[in-house]
Formats: C-alpha cells, sequence, structure tokens
C-alpha cells in the first residue's frame, strides 16, 4: 500500500534522505521541478507558445517552481516568475534553481522575472495558460503572511487554472482544512508519497486531480517504517478478494446472521442482507421482530429469516437471547443494528450478545446507539468486534465532537480502536479504516451521490460478507469500504449524483468486482 503522510513524516525522509547521503537535496528538487513540468504537459498539451505564470515563495517549495521555471522554458513556454519574497531571502537548494534561472542561455529559453511586491507592471493572471502556485506547500502551519496571501488572493481573482505544488498554498497539509483562504487548483503535483491534507476536508475540492511525482526517494528509509496510515489501492484489494475453489459450497463462502429491523425500519436490514448476498456470502440468516416477519419475507427471496420475540414497541426482545445460540453457532459473522431502533430493552440485547458472544461482530447503527452510553463494555467482550460509525455515532461513541473529528480523523479513529480493541470503519469521504494495532487505512473512492439513505447498510453488508468469506476483520473492511466505494462510483455513472439511492450500490458491485478483478480502477496518476 501507498504511504499517505503528515508534513512532519515527509520533512523526516526528506532529511533521512539527504543526511545519509542516499540522495542530494539537489536531485530531490530537480526531479521535483521536472516532475511539475510534467504535470503542467498534461494540462497544456505542447507547452510551445504557451504562456505560464510561476508564483514563488523562498523556501523548497519556491525551488521546486524555480526548477519547473526552467524546464518549461526549454520547452518553449513563454514563463513568467513571480517572487513574493526578494530575491536576496532565497537560500540553499532553491536558491541554486533560482541562480541557474538567472544564467539560462538565450538560446534555451528565457523566464521573466518579476517581484509582486515591487513591481508595478506586475501581470494579470488571466493573460496566461496556466498558473503554478509554488508559494508555501506543506511548510504552512498558520495563517498565511501578508506576501503569501496576496499570492493567493491573486490566484482566487483569476479564472486561469492552478497547478499546486504539493498542495494549495492555504490549506493544512495534514488536516485539509483551509487557514483563511486558498486557490482552488485544476491539478496538484504533489512530491514523493500523498500528504493527508490531499485528501481530507477542503483538500477533496481544493487540490483538483493529483498527481504523485516520484523524486527519487529511497525507499529503504527508516523513516517510512515508522508510517502507519496507508491509501488504499486496486491492486491492494485484488489480492485481499477471496478465491473461491471449484467444489466451494454455500455454507464454506460465509454464513451470515443479523439482527435488524423494527417497526418503520424494515428497508436497512433487508439491504444489509441484499448487499451481503450480492458481494458473495453463501447464506444470509436475518432474525426479525415476528410481526415484521412477513414483510421482510414479501421482499426477500435469497435471503432467509427467522421471526423472534419483539417488544410492545415493534422491536427485538431481551427473549432474543433464548432462540438464537444455534444460529450464533452457525454464523461466521454476527450483524447487529441495521433498523433495529433505540428502544431500552433492545440495546439491553445488543450488550448482553457483546458480552456473551465469542465469535465476529459487526456492529452498525442502532447497535453503534445501544453501546455509545456503556463506558468498558468494549473492554467486557471476547468476541472481535467492527463498528461502522458515521461521524455522529463516532462523537457518541468516542466524546469527541463532531468538529474534532473532522480536523483529525485519522489519529482519533486510530486512538479509538487502539483503546479499545475493534476495527474501526469511520465513514465519510474519504472513509477512514482503524485497526486495533494502530494502522490507518484510507478509501479514497465514492462521490456525493452517495450521501443517501440506506448507504450505510449496504456498506454493512458488504463488509459482513468479506468476513464470511474468512477474511480478517481488517481486511473485511478495507476490501468492503473499497468495494462499497467504487460500486458508488459506478453506480454514478449511470444515476447521476442526484439520482444515485442505495440500492443502485447493491446493483453495481458485480461491475465493481470485475473492475477491482481486472485492475481498471484507478486512485493516483503517477509522474516519473
Amino acid at each position: 500500500m501507498d504511504y499517505l503522510l503528515t508534513s512532519d513524516e515527509m520533512r523526516e525522509c526528506d532529511r533521512e534522505s539527504v543526511q545519509t547521503g542516499k540522495v542530494s537535496g539537489n536531485s530531490l528538487m530537480e526531479k521535483a521541478s521536472l516532475g511539475v513540468a510534467k504535470v503542467a504537459t498534461r494540462l497544456l498539451g505542447d507547452v510551445r507558445g504557451k504562456r505560464i505564470a510561476v508564483l514563488c515563495g523562498k523556501g523548497n517549495n519556491g525551488g521546486d517552481g524555480f526548477g519547473a521555471s526552467f524546464y518549461l522554458s526549454q520547452m518553449g513556454a513563454g514563463v513568467t516568475l513571480l517572487l513574493i519574497e526578494k530575491p536576496e531571502e532565497i537560500s540553499g537548494d532553491a536558491k541554486i534553481f533560482y541562480d541557474k534561472l538567472n544564467h539560462l542561455p538565450p538560446d534555451e529559453g528565457s523566464v521573466e522575472i518579476l517581484e509582486i511586491e515591487g513591481d508595478a507592471g506586475t501581470p494579470s493572471l488571466d493573460d496566461y495558460n496556466l498558473v503554478i502556485d509554488a508559494v508555501l506547500g506543506t511548510g504552512l502551519s498558520g495563517d498565511p503572511k501578508e506576501a503569501a496571501q496576496k499570492a493567493i488572493d491573486m490566484m482566487l481573482q483569476t479564472r486561469t487554472p492552478v497547478l499546486a505544488v504539493d498542495i494549495p498554498t492555504g490549506l493544512n497539509s495534514n488536516s485539509g482544512m483551509v487557514y483563511t483562504t486558498a486557490p482552488t487548483a485544476a491539478a496538484t503535483a504533489t512530491m514523493g508519497s500523498l500528504k493527508r491534507g490531499l485528501l481530507m476536508n477542503d483538500g477533496k475540492e481544493k487540490c483538483g486531480k493529483v498527481f504523485v511525482v516520484d523524486i527519487g526517494m529511497p525507499k529503504d528509509l527508516a523513516a517510512f517504517k515508522e508510517v502507519n496510515t496507508f491509501v488504499v489501492g486496486c491492486e491492494d484489494v485484488r489480492m485481499m478478494l477471496p478465491r473461491r475453489r471449484a467444489e466451494t459450497h454455500k455454507h464454506a463462502v460465509g454464513k451470515i446472521f443479523g439482527l435488524v429491523g423494527s417497526v418503520g425500519l424494515t428497508g436497512a436490514g433487508v439491504m444489509v442482507g441484499q448487499a451481503a448476498m450480492r458481494a458473495g456470502a453463501g447464506a444470509v440468516v436475518l432474525g426479525v421482530p415476528s410481526d415484521l416477519n412477513p414483510i421482510f419475507e414479501s421482499k426477500l427471496t435469497e435471503v432467509m429469516t427467522i421471526p423472534l420475540p419483539q417488544t410492545a414497541d415493534g422491536s427485538l426482545s431481551l427473549a432474543v437471547l433464548l432462540q438464537v445460540q444455534k444460529n450464533l453457532g452457525w454464523a461466521d459473522a454476527l450483524v447487529i443494528g441495521p433498523g433495529i431502533s433505540r428502544n431500552q430493552e433492545t440495546a439491553q440485547l445488543v450488550a448482553k450478545l457483546i458480552r456473551s458472544y465469542d465469535g465476529t461482530i459487526l456492529i452498525d447503527a442502532d447497535g453503534l446507539n445501544a453501546i455509545a452510553d456503556q463506558a468498558g463494555i468494549l473492554q467486557e467482550t471476547h468476541a472481535e468486534i467492527i463498528l461502522t460509525p458515521h461521524h455522529g455515532e463516532f462523537s457518541r461513541l468516542s466524546k469527541f465532537s463532531v468538529e474534532e473529528i473532522a480536523r483529525d480523523r485519522v489519529e482519533l479513529a486510530r486512538r479509538y480502536a487502539k483503546e479499545n480493541k475493534v476495527t474501526l470503519v469511520l465513514k465519510g469521504s474519504p472513509t477512514v479504516i482503524a485497526s486495533k494495532e494502530g494502522k490507518v487505512y484510507v478509501s479514497t473512492h465514492g462521490n456525493p451521490g452517495m450521501a443517501t439513505a440506506g448507504s450505510g447498510d449496504v456498506l454493512t453488508g458488504i463488509i459482513a460478507a468479506m468476513l464470511g468469506q474468512k477474511l480478517s476483520p481488517v481486511d473485511s473492511a478495507i476490501a468492503g469500504a473499497y468495494l462499497h466505494s467504487v460500486a458508488g462510483d459506478v453506480a454514478l455513472e449511470s444515476k447521476g449524483v442526484y439520482s444515485l439511492i442505495a440500492t443502485d450500490i447493491i446493483e453495481s458491485l458485480p461491475e465493481a468486482f470485475k473492475r477491482i478483478r481486472n485492475g481498471d480502477v484507478f486512485e493516483f496518476e503517477r509522474i516519473s
């Protein structure tokens, strides 16, 4: 899997690469610069005769901009370099590339150099075919200073597409949140490895299409061994998906038992069962409130149902425990929560199952609400637990505010999963999967059309199917979340963002499996 780095982790990789003599800072910057120039050609095609403005700071991000200016001018582009700092403040490897520009032979191109503070004739960015943002990159750790803010304002006011170097200026490279303002880039060329801020919060909108530039950083750095956050890719999931032997049978490929449903909430359980079957489970049995069993039977064909004791409210009662022991022993995985309501007796049933069952339990929806106020219950179980909350449910479980979760979902998910010894699937864009060992996996696919009732129930069914097919809890969560989001993207192609509904995701699972098996799902274009 590809690494997903914080700005500090990236700096440590840079530092170790240079300090150990495995590669020079000059070499890293040269490859980064050439990578930016190559991404510019992806956006513009042949750059000969095109006008490109490059906004540069004084640090390494600016150095990448200086180098890109050099290469683009050699390719025949008309390049204007707009400095936001005084030339005498440029130092280190950046100064090497700045000096190289100043000594560019006339027959190899030319770069016009202007200071945006001092040159009254600074041109409008609307006069260019492309703007390259090499102002600050991942080095920003607070509100931009006046000079950087002026550069941001220039980019905000232009209609010319922006190519960001590493990350758009003004965006937090860890949280993906905007400090004050930031340009919306058409594309971002990020160096070496992906940064968290490219995928989180505002970053998904602000970064545009992300290109990962190979800058020659050694793969055997000690710093990489300390990284425990990863991006899930198609090949990763392709290798996880279960293979079926020719002589297999339905009970060998996944037996799922679910406790689902209450009055007015039958649809959630139905979608869990259908999604699990479509994702490869061999047999699914749903335990439902007895009065609702005819409704479930009328909606379901392949999924079996069992009528169970119910409360006066029409939800599952404590008496269920006496009737499902055989089913619990039969199942490869138990699903609790979709549509079960917030009835207190039903919540007690959930708690008793968690404390007494020693298999694998996938808890979603009202199952999560049932345990949210029972401190320590997850330490009292012998079961393998997978939780699939959205931000609101995770807030109730963890007691972190929704705002805190949005700012740092990776680390808060990691902390909760480790402390409670669970696999946590924190739903959202992107989905974050945290293991009880402290590793985090980020699934980047999906679209806004999937923000629809029942989408989470479909995810629960898919993960349950993976569990039934003998994947580990964390691999089931990774593969399930990836399949769910790819199926959502397939559904988007025919249904559109407004008309996509949860059952469209189920119907798109066969095509999602096919594309993953064929390696036809792409995350990020790589530039070398």
